[in-house]
């Protein structure tokens, strides 16, 4: 393939414009004798002889004239190529942060702008579930993303803040219950392959207590969902959520929440990423600095 003579079509371009192999050879940073053999190599594979040697240097052959204006057209796409490598490589490319649902929605936005101004570069944020984050931070496709579970050991991953769980009702409840004061409620839950649910399901049978059997009478897909579906229930209902995704509705008594007697409902959240960046470590110093 032609791919591999390209090295000695720029050596061929340095021997004209220096008119010596010795001097050829210090521009390009090689020994004399390996600038004679691709010479030797390129003249070899186009069939010809390029240089004629003389007392004071080297001059072009014929053939060498004719062959000096094919390879002025690769002189000027390597200039062109060159050009192009140093736009991208001082291109300003977003950074691109994943989160779950409930951390992207809720946790991240009033952080996201001090992220933006410590690294300089705008932040491309990406909501999906905690499974599919990870595997976009293991092939490269986003720069670092914010879970609830850990997953990968090919992965790094920091821990950042808890996220804390709350029974919550649009009707007044007291102030803590007995986890087995739950069946006594009509129940909303995520679906069972969320992140959520399976925490509180693990978190719950360590106290002996099976989740999927309380009376579910309806299933969401997501925290925001989940919030206003038991806000607005014409009769009383319950459900559990971070209490990241209610703060504002608990303020305005909108929403009411109990935490349940030693049950302990928090999570931790993790920053995961595949190697460290200058960007990923001005983020990570400045959480926990």
């Amino acid at each position: 393939m032609l791919t591999k003579y390209l090295d000695k079509i720029y050596t061929f371009l340095v021997i004209n414009k220096e008119l010596s192999f010795s001097k050829a050879s210090k521009v390009l940073g090689i020994s004399q004798p390996a600038v004679t053999q691709q010479i030797r190599i390129l003249e070899k594979y186009l069939g010809v002889n390029l240089f004629e040697r003389k007392k004071n240097g080297v001059m072009l052959t014929k053939e060498g004239q004719n062959f000096l204006k094919i390879a002025k057209e690769f002189e000027r796409f390597l200039e062109e190529f060159e050009v192009k490598i140093d736009k991208f490589q001082n291109l300003d490319m977003p950074f691109i942060m994943g989160a779950s649902p409930t951390v992207g929605s809720y946790n991240l936005p009033e952080c996201i702008k001090y992220y933006k101004n410590l690294i300089n570069k705008e932040i491309n944020l990406v909501i999906k579930s905690n499974d599919e984050l990870l595997k976009d931070v293991k092939n490269s496709v986003i720069d670092m993303a914010f879970v609830t579970k850990k997953k990968d050991n090919d992965l790094k991953y920091v821990e950042w803040i808890d996220d804390e769980l709350v029974v919550f009702s649009n009707k007044p409840l007291p102030t803590s219950i007995e986890i087995e004061d739950l069946n006594n409620y009509k129940m909303i839950c995520r679906e069972s392959n969320s992140s959520t649910r399976d925490f509180i399901k693990k978190t719950f049978q360590k106290h002996n207590f099976e989740c999927d059997k309380l009376n579910i009478v309806s299933v969401v897909h997501n925290s925001t969902a989940l919030k206003y579906t038991v806000m607005n229930s014409p009769e009383q209902v319950v459900s559990i959520i971070s209490k990241m995704v209610i703060k504002e509705e608990l303020k305005e008594k909108k929403l009411f929440s109990a935490k349940i007697k030693g049950v302990n409902l928090k999570r931790k959240t993790y920053i995961a990423y595949k190697n460290p960046t200058k960007d990923i470590n001005a983020i990570l110093n400045f959480i926990n600095s």
